[in-house]
């Protein structure tokens, strides 16, 4: 009989440990490699829901207001006299102001107001150009003041004219700028009708906008009039621009005048407004109309130092974040003001993200199959019903809802553009360059300069 001879059989050795913790390893960075995008990508895409549900509660909540308010929002301006005209003085503070200033306290002068009521402090701040020269045409009209001081910043010039004025109102208006001739009828009326009302803010229109960023900005200024109408009633405005706002002169007498504020001291006078709960409201039907930047290095600076600014500004008072008692401005514009910067960023990257990579993989695929097989294949009955599709439609949808009707409060009725394509279509590439800047500028504590 055959006897198996066992001892010819090998024997199966044992793993090393460190043999089976490179299995281990192996299989753990398999599992990591298929599976580890998916948890990030899951993740990212979390992050945008939440940021375009935010985004998207946020419009609603403004279209409610409107909605509320939208039996005040007429667009006819006052007609009638008014039973009392404030004694007013609007401060023009220039520097290196030549080519525009003379355009600007014109505006003034032909003010549907009463001129013994309104006087117009024109403050060069050490100007290096012929601004000096240009004014004196005005230094015999009975309403004009002429004042010259050394340079110090345009919040000086401005408490220089508010010192040395004696009027019931105040207010400024920059030298780029001009107002509608019922502008300051429009406000006072305004102060009239609510005697707890401490600062006016007008609706600021661009002023003949010849390139496409001025065009752009054109629905820019109108979505912000928009805005700003909206978070008038709710007491939540959180700027009191430069071009044409309007103060109640106590109001310098019990929270002091401007300083210089990260450049923005208008945003931060109107939080310091509202820090010692001040009314600030919007009177949309008194137009002025502002020169905006041609080019994108100007408007990449002007805008670098408003978003710089405004951060800045909200650090300083974050101390009504959140809080209940500052209402809808503690509540919402100020996290609004600071967060939705990286809100923006945030959303700008993934879809640039995306849109990279879909480019590389249309890359891959013609040198693979060519380019005619590559090229996309209409179906009329394709509709994306993701979610963050569907929601992506629904901000864009409201967005248009708030366009149109900011165009109609300063139009007085929706006319189509070519501002509205350039604005939907350029903002969201340009406004990065300088939100970007401005983020790394507030981290590290970097200044900006005015122009």
């Amino acid at each position: 009989m055959y006897q198996y001879n066992t001892t010819q059989v090998p024997q199966a050795r044992p793993l090393r440990k460190s043999r089976k913790f490179g299995i281990v390893l192996e299989s753990s960075a398999r599992y990591v490699r298929a599976f580890f995008p998916n948890i990030v990508e899951t993740i990212f895409n979390s992050i945008l829901y939440v940021f375009l549900f935010l985004t998207l509660y946020l419009e609603v909540f403004f279209l409610i207001t409107f909605f509320e308010e939208r039996a005040k929002l007429s667009t006819e301006k006052l007609k009638e006299k008014l039973a009392y005209y404030p004694s007013t003085t609007i401060i023009v503070p220039c520097w290196n102001e030549e080519k525009t200033v003379s355009k600007t306290v014109d505006s003034l002068l032909r003010l549907n107001y009463p001129k013994n009521k309104l006087e117009i402090f024109i403050i060069d701040d050490g100007s290096t150009d012929n601004t000096w020269s240009i004014v004196q045409k005005f230094k015999n009209n009975p309403q004009v003041k002429l004042f010259h001081k050394e340079n110090g910043g345009k919040h000086t010039a401005v408490n220089f004219g508010i010192e040395n004025s004696q009027a019931e109102l105040i207010g400024c208006l920059d030298a780029d700028s001009f107002v509608d001739k019922d502008a300051l009828h429009e406000i006072a009326a305004a102060f009239n009708e609510d005697p707890k009302m401490m600062a006016a803010t007008p609706m600021l229109v661009v002023h003949e906008p010849k390139t496409i960023l001025q065009k752009m900005q054109k629905t820019e200024y109108h979505m912000g009039a928009f805005l700003k109408r909206m978070l008038s009633p709710l007491d939540a405005i959180n700027v009191t621009p430069g071009p044409f706002s309007i103060f109640r002169s106590e109001v310098f007498k019990q929270i002091g005048l401007y300083k210089k504020a990260h450049n923005t001291e208008d945003g931060e006078y109107a939080l310091r407004m509202q820090a010692n709960h001040m009314r600030i409201r919007n009177v949309h039907t008194a137009q002025v109309y502002t020169s905006t930047p041609s080019t994108l290095y100007k408007l990449y600076r002007q805008r670098l130092r408003w978003s710089y600014g405004t951060m800045k500004n909200t650090l300083d008072y974050r101390f009504m974040m959140f809080r209940r008692e500052y209402g809808i401005l503690g509540m919402i514009t100020l996290p609004l003001s600071f967060f939705g910067v990286f809100v923006f960023l945030y959303n700008f990257g993934f879809v640039a993200f995306h849109a990279v990579k879909v480019v590389a993989e249309k890359i891959v695929e013609i040198s693979t199959v060519g380019f005619m097989f590559a090229l996309p294949k209409a179906n009329p009955f394709f509709f994306n019903t993701d979610f963050a599709a569907i929601l992506s439609y629904m901000f864009l949808g409201l967005g248009l809802v708030i366009i149109w009707n900011g165009v109609k409060l300063a139009e007085g009725r929706f006319r189509p553009s070519t501002g509205i394509f350039y604005f939907l279509f350029l903002y969201g590439i340009v406004a990065p360059i300088w939100f970007i800047r401005a983020v790394i500028n507030v981290i590290f504590s970097r200044g900006t300069s005015w122009r």
